[in-house]
């Protein structure tokens, strides 16, 4: 049994664009949060390569619903943002996070509050 072989990432997310690289990865369904701890003041993020079986494609209404969300939005502007219910809102939130593999509104936004904006 072989194991997956780590990348390490030597660059920083805090250059411009590649936050945002990282955001629409993620969303796409390309990989998989396996966890995200901070440390010294710096956010780790551990991803994996999702397989073809595991792929998630959130829908368009999903991603900027889990954008809004992240950078701090209350349901109802995200409601009115999309044109939908408050209802239909926080539930593309909770598919949204479940797709991504994420407990709460709280580990999106520090996991990806900085990127989704």
């Amino acid at each position: 049994m072989s194991l997956p072989t780590v990348v390490r990432s030597q660059e920083s997310v805090e250059q411009s664009g590649s936050a945002a690289a990282l955001w629409q990865s993620i969303s796409k369904g390309s990989f998989r949060i396996v966890n995200w701890y901070d440390h010294e003041g710096r956010r780790f993020v551990v991803l994996r390569q999702a397989t073809a079986q595991e792929r998630i494609r959130l829908s368009i209404r999903q991603r900027k619903a889990l954008a809004l969300r992240a950078a701090g939005c209350a349901l109802k502007v995200i409601a009115f943002e999309l044109g939908v219910s408050v209802t239909t809102a926080a539930r593309e939130v909770e598919t949204g996070l479940e797709l991504l593999g994420l407990d709460s509104t709280a580990a999106l936004a520090a996991v990806l509050g900085h990127a989704a904006a």
